[in-house]
């Protein structure tokens, strides 16, 4: 699949570290860029070429294009890539708040558009593990969940999917903290002998869906880097729990435990090299990484998740199956906002029905 990016920042770095690893997948069709000497920069690389120009970009033999721009800019390149008659998916999120949404929205109906949106944390292995236990019913009815796993709409997303919540009505309560916490490490590595405490912000909000299910969420920005702040989730249902990697669940006749069993190889003295496999549950695989077959990869699980995504887009293309659809992602983003809007009114909040719902 030809793939053609509009931008050049961290998050765009990581899909074009993708494709170079997936070759028989994905191929780089053209990078647009709006500075002149990072595109000369760039095709020194040898991984495809640049172009600072938008119309020259898009007269290219792309199958998608991806955008990956400030969320300012969403819905202007929107209509511009939807008019040339690409495919396109969009970083997260699709616009700056409710108003450019809605253009957005507008934009997707005007050209009946093949538009889907890079939320990629739900095809983590791990998150995909766990909806295949849900989905399986181990659980029973799932009522309610605790996750402190991804921020605002990335971790609402993961939430809304595992509560089936779909786009129900919902009542939000919220608060805002902040505590201490050793600054030791970020996107650029540790940072050795650094001896500065910072304050970390963290959210805490529950979610009441109309169908009786509750979301407890709990996030801080620290979580994703910092050695000292781990992720965890935990999922109740009528039968069963999941807390982290560890399963327990009606049988039939007992509750019995079972662990989320991690499948990786490369380690130890296996030679085949390090590539994630799967997830086993009560020994049977419940989830097979896609890229498994291309033991050259060397994906991490937010790369497969992203890596996924694309796949995803080739999907929709090919068949119009979908796999983060707009108007889901605009339902994550909208209980993002109004979690943040019952943050700074310190009240609680109702959401409404909007126009990606009719």
């Amino acid at each position: 699949m030809k793939i053609g990016f509009i931008g050049n920042g961290w998050r765009t770095r990581g899909y074009l570290r993708i494709v170079k690893q997936v070759p028989e997948k994905f191929e780089v069709s053209g990078v647009l860029f709006r500075n002149q000497e990072k595109a000369r920069e760039f095709e020194k690389e040898g991984i495809g070429r640049a172009f600072t120009d938008i119309d020259e970009f898009l007269q290219q033999d792309h199958d998608m294009v991806f955008l990956l721009l400030p969320r300012e800019v969403v819905p202007e390149y929107t209509e511009k890539i939807l008019a040339a008659g690409f495919p396109m998916l969009c970083e997260t999120p699709p616009g700056n708040g409710l108003e450019q949404m809605l253009k957005v929205w507008e934009l997707n109906k005007r050209y009946n558009a093949k538009i889907q949106v890079a939320e990629q944390y739900f095809l983590q292995p791990y998150h995909k593990a766990v909806r295949a236990l849900a989905d399986r019913g181990v659980l029973g009815k799932v009522s309610n969940l605790r996750i402190s796993m991804a921020h605002d709409y990335h971790g609402i997303s993961l939430m809304r999917r595992l509560l089936s919540a779909g786009e129900l009505p919902c009542t939000i309560t919220a608060h805002k903290y902040s505590f201490p916490v050793l600054n030791h490490i970020g996107r650029n590595g540790l940072a050795m002998g650094s001896n500065e405490v910072k304050d970390d912000m963290r959210k805490v909000a529950a979610f009441s869906f109309d169908n009786g299910n509750v979301g407890f969420f709990d996030f801080a920005n620290e979580q994703y880097f910092n050695y000292f702040r781990s992720r965890h989730l935990n999922v109740q249902g009528t039968h069963g729990e999941i807390n982290d990697y560890d399963v327990v669940y009606w049988n039939g006749h007992a509750p019995v435990a079972a662990r989320l069993e991690r499948q990786d190889m490369g380690k130890d003295s296996n030679l085949e090299g390090y590539f994630h496999r799967g997830f086993t549950w009560n020994g049977e695989f419940i989830y097979e990484c896609p890229f498994a077959e291309f033991k050259e990869a060397r994906l991490t699980d937010d790369e497969i998740a992203m890596g996924s995504l694309l796949l995803g887009m080739e999907r929709l293309i090919k068949t119009g199956e979908e796999i983060y659809p707009l108007r889901e992602a605009f339902q994550d983003t909208y209980l993002f906002l109004m979690m943040d809007e019952a943050i700074r009114t310190g009240k609680e909040v109702h959401t409404s029905v909007m126009p990606w719902q009719e």
